[in-house]
């Protein structure tokens, strides 16, 4: 069975309306290797829906599958679209013609407004057009940006000021949308650093990335045993992910600590497991894992615990994001403190 794709429009007496078509048509031909595809509107341009289908039928297509371009669910989508559908397979009854849902919330219609709007603050003078070298005033003018487009007047200081660090690392103003603090968390994190916690990280780019010379007031050690020899045999036996195996290995040091999960899904669902089987929970986890495969599970898992956490919703994150949210809760713990006490820690495997 041959299958079709119509995306499908409102159509208008605008000239470019069909060119914007043509163009998300051929983007999404390209990306998905789709040689089916086609584009139609509703009224004003060709070709009508009603001649998008008769098309595809004479090329022998039997099921179409349509694809609209709709933000909401109104009277397009649940009368006008499945009518034309129903006169449509009266005429061709051995066709099947599927209409999909409309676009709806869907999170990356955020990606593309918040895109628009870093674009309108640079348009607007609200960015600096001067090339700045200085590394402070970068970290500046950054967060001026983050702070002239996103909206903390319902966020507490010390919940800003990480979320403000997460954005910042990532570039990604859709952040501070998506980021989850559990209450109290941040307030967990702080009296466990000042507590001389260990931080434990899944991965060495989040031990590496972390502030020394934050870690060193309190004494914080940094720990990350994923490259230690008997991890790499544990998990070739047991057919785990080393990062999975190395936050195992670490059950006796979680307690009490900071936990900064950057990299590894199997880590974070493996330090889950590990409480729900009576390992002494942590004070705070950062658990913020990114991709594809069991990233956004592992966070909504985390999210859903009875752990203090800061996280991500969905599949974004990265190493980057969590040593962020990591330095800005060492900035806040040691922000009062007037002297070093030691000259840094080591990250130990």
């Amino acid at each position: 069975m041959s299958t079709g794709y119509i995306v499908l429009g409102h159509g208008s007496k605008v000239k470019e309306t069909v060119d914007i078509l043509k163009n998300i048509t051929m983007s999404l031909a390209e990306r998905l290797g789709l040689k089916n595809i086609s584009y139609a509107t509703l009224q004003f341009n060709k070709p009508s829906l009603p001649e998008a289908i008769e098309a595809f039928t004479r090329n022998n297509v039997t099921n179409i599958v349509i694809l609209p371009l709709f933000l909401v669910n109104g009277n397009h989508m649940r009368e006008d679209i499945p009518g034309i559908i129903k006169d449509e397979l009266v005429k061709y009854p051995s066709v099947n013609i599927r209409l999909l849902d409309h676009i709806g919330d869907d999170s990356r219609i955020t990606d593309i407004l918040a895109d628009k709007i870093m674009s309108s603050l640079s348009d607007n003078g609200f960015a600096n057009d001067v090339k700045i070298t200085d590394p402070d005033e970068i970290e500046k003018e950054s967060f001026r940006i983050i702070e002239a487009a996103v909206d903390f007047s319902g966020a507490s200081s010390s919940k800003e000021a990480v979320v403000k660090r997460m954005i910042h690392a990532s570039g990604d103003l859709s952040l501070a949308g998506l980021v989850y603090v559990s209450d109290g968390a941040i307030d967990a994190g702080i009296r466990a650093i000042r507590n001389s916690c260990r931080i434990i990280t899944d991965v060495h780019m989040v031990a590496t990335g972390i502030n020394k010379k934050l870690t060193g007031i309190f004494g914080n050690e940094v720990i990350c045993k994923i490259d230690d020899p008997v991890i790499e045999t544990k998990s070739k036996d047991k057919r785990k992910t080393r990062s999975a195996i190395a936050m195992r290995e670490l059950s006796g040091k979680i307690g009490d600590a900071v936990v900064v999960i950057g990299n590894a899904p199997t880590a974070l669902f493996e330090l889950i497991d590990m409480i729900s089987e009576g390992v002494k929970e942590p004070a705070l986890v950062i658990g913020t894992p990114v991709g594809f495969v069991g990233a956004a599970e592992a966070k909504e898992a985390l999210m859903k615990s009875s752990l203090s956490c800061i996280s991500i919703k969905g599949t974004k994150g990265g190493s980057s994001i969590a040593v962020a949210a990591a330095n800005a809760i060492l900035k806040l713990a040691t922000e009062d403190v007037g002297r070093v006490k030691g000259s840094g820690s080591r990250v130990l495997g």
